[in-house]
Order: structure tokens, then sequence, then C-alpha cells
């Protein structure tokens, strides 16, 4: 690639090449995240800059431009993480196909600037413990559709994300072996928010199979009769796909109204990985089920355990030996 610099020497120059060139690469969901946060490239204080120029201070006045936007005062904004990650996205591009002696000026002090309203401090068992689950997914069958209480069970016992189930079609289980292979995923349009179907994982880690319970055989095999005629195992009324913001109004009513703590649908692959590590003390077969690609990722609900682990208590107690000469 060939680029006049005099003319092509700002940072919003850059961002309009990453745009015509690099943009087009990635996957839909991510272009239209990153299309979503280009204007606040193209209007703020970074787009006037030479790409010479532009160093940690500069990113350090951008995030105080971005925390006067009138898009800061939105009730669901609590960081502007996305835009930094969107910015690095570009810089990492001019850096690896422009300028490889560029070094990227993002620091770990800009990602915590990002951070501008108060964050609620989660439980430090962050996992949704077995009795809060049951409530819940009652809550869940008293009160709305049958779909969501099923789709509630199938996350809770595979560990799968919100995407994989949305996008789990029949034909990829096999309820006679047990098993149903992570092969697709739901998407859904950062526009018009209605869901689409794409032919891969998240990661190659993501493709994998997930090895399902008797009892979830049983429920999946009276879906199957109730529902022969239907390509997806969670759909509506119409026998479409799901909406995520339809699921996630129907998963955070009944947590709301049981006064539990949760507002996500991954907290239930988090209650998956520490109930499966609580269970079976087997960090690479939990990565595996999870679809991790690295273990340091599984290792966060591995924390989770220590907390909850009484081996760990015992063991560390012999170690220190501070009974060994205390009478009893």
């Amino acid at each position: 690639m060939i680029i006049n610099k005099r003319k092509t020497s700002l940072f919003s120059s850059y961002v309009k090449k990453y745009r015509q060139e690099a943009l087009p690469l990635l996957h839909k969901s991510t272009q239209q995240s990153y299309e979503f946060h280009f204007r606040y490239f193209t209007e703020g204080p970074l787009s006037s800059i030479k790409m010479k120029n532009l160093t940690a201070h500069s990113i350090y006045v951008w995030i105080d431009w971005l925390k006067k936007h009138p898009t800061a005062h939105n009730g669901g904004r609590k960081t502007f993480l996305n835009e930094l990650k969107a910015l690095s996205a570009i810089l990492s591009w001019y850096r690896n196909f422009v300028d490889e002696n560029f070094t990227i000026p993002i620091t770990k002090r800009h990602k915590q600037l990002c951070y501008y309203k108060l964050v609620s401090s989660q439980r430090p068992d962050y996992y949704a413990r077995p009795e809060e689950l049951r409530i819940w997914i009652q809550w869940l069958q008293e009160n709305k559709q049958s779909i969501y209480w099923k789709l509630a069970i199938f996350m809770v016992l595979t560990g799968a994300r919100v995407s994989e189930a949305c996008g789990m079609l029949w034909d990829a289980v096999d309820l006679n072996q047990g098993i149903a292979r992570v092969v697709r995923k739901i998407r859904w349009d950062h526009n018009t928010r209605k869901p689409y179907l794409e032919d891969m994982a998240k990661t190659k880690a993501s493709t994998r199979l997930l090895f399902l319970s008797s009892e979830l055989v049983s429920l999946l095999e009276n879906m199957n009769r109730e529902e022969k005629s239907r390509q997806f195992l969670f759909v509506n009324k119409k026998g479409e796909p799901l909406k995520y913001s339809t699921i996630q109004l129907a998963f955070n009513t009944g947590f709301k109204s049981l006064n539990l703590p949760w507002r996500s649908t991954h907290i239930l692959r988090h209650s998956y990985a520490t109930m499966a590590l609580i269970a079976t003390r087997d960090l690479s077969a939990v990565q595996a089920s999870l679809g991790h690609t690295e273990q340091k990722v599984t290792q966060r609900y591995a924390k989770v355990v220590a907390l909850l682990s009484k081996e760990t208590a015992e063991k560390t107690t012999k170690a220190f030996n501070l009974f060994g000469n205390v009478k009893k």
C-alpha cells in the first residue's frame, strides 16, 4: 500500500483508510460495532492530530472529551472501553501495515480513566448459586414463555454462550449420543437488533462438543417432539430465532423480582464454570467445555472456587501445623 504522507498524515486520514481497507475484512458484527464508534474519532480532538504527534497525552485529552460527549449521559453507559478498543484496533493496523516503527501509546491508565461512573461491586463469588438458579428458573416457568426457562437450563447445564445456544440447530444435536456441536452462533444486528446466523463460533476453540446430561437430553427430546418442523432449538412463537433484547428482558425481570444481583445472561456461563470446577477440580476439562483458547481465562473462575474450597482450607491448615502443640 502506497500512501502520500503529506496528504494523509492526519489521524483522521488513516481512520478513513482503515475503514476502506481493514474494516471490510472483519465479521459483520465487528464492523457494525466499530462503525458506531468511528464518530468519536472523526469528531473528536484526535482527528486533527498528525500520526507522528499522537501520544499518550493525546489520548488523555480524547478521553476527557469523551466524558463530556452527549452520549456520556446515556443511562446504560458507564465506560468508554469499547471506544478505546476500537482506537487500539486502528493503531495496531497502522503499525502493522503503514509504519512498523510506530509505538501504540495506549496504557493501562487509559483503560482505568475510561470508567467514569460508579460500577456496583460484584459479589466475591461471582456466580449464581444452585438455590438461586432453582427459584429463578421456577419464576421463569411461572411468569414467562416456556422457551426462556428451557434456554436458561440449557445454558446453565452446558456453559454455552447465549449466542451459541440461540444459534444451535437441531442438525447439530445428537440426542442418542447425548452431544451437541457448537459450530454456529446467532448475532444480533447492531442497527435493527434482528438476529442472523453465522456458520462459525467465536474462536477455533469455541467450535466444540457439548456433552449433555441425561436430564437435559430428556428435556430436548420433549422439545424435539413438540417442535419437529423447527430448525432452531430456541425460537419465539413465530418460530423465529430469539432477539437478545427479549431474552435479556425475561432473564433480568426474574432477577429483579427475586432481588438477585445479576443483570446479564453471561452469569449463567459463570455459574456453569464455577460449579463444574467445584465438582471436578479439573481446570483443563472445564476450559475445553467452555471453549476458552487460553487457560488463564478459565482461571478467573478458579479464583472463585478457591474462595469456596473446604479442601484448600484443610490442606493449608495442615501445612501451617499451628495446632501441633495445642492440647485438645
